[in-house]
């Protein structure tokens, strides 16, 4: 079950990763908007984000450090949380640099 979960993990890290190399790919090519700059921003802070609660979740069930339930906890933070925050400060970012809405 935690492997299962753990790399359920590589789902939302697919699509992160995506997008920060699809909207970096811009950045990288000269187009200095600062809305690229702030998602790339966001989506890059998401993956480091999902590698380190990888990392932590890896270690402690390893070394048999933290419970079951924690562990499970943290990877839905991972899996759910994560992905969530980053898609709505995109989309927040998105619209109050671009379309001037909020």
């Amino acid at each position: 079950m935690f492997w299962v979960a753990w790399l359920s993990l590589l789902v939302p890290g697919y699509f992160i990763g995506y997008g920060f190399t699809l909207v970096g790919s811009l950045v990288l090519g000269g187009y200095n908007d600062t809305v690229d700059l702030v998602l790339v921003l966001i989506m890059g802070t998401a993956l480091i984000e999902l590698l380190l609660i990888a990392i932590y979740t890896f270690t402690r069930y390893w070394h048999g450090e933290s419970s079951f339930s924690r562990l499970l906890l943290w990877l839905a933070l991972g899996a759910f949380g994560i992905p969530l925050a980053a898609l709505l400060g995109c989309v927040y970012s998105y619209a109050k640099l671009t379309l001037h809405i909020i």
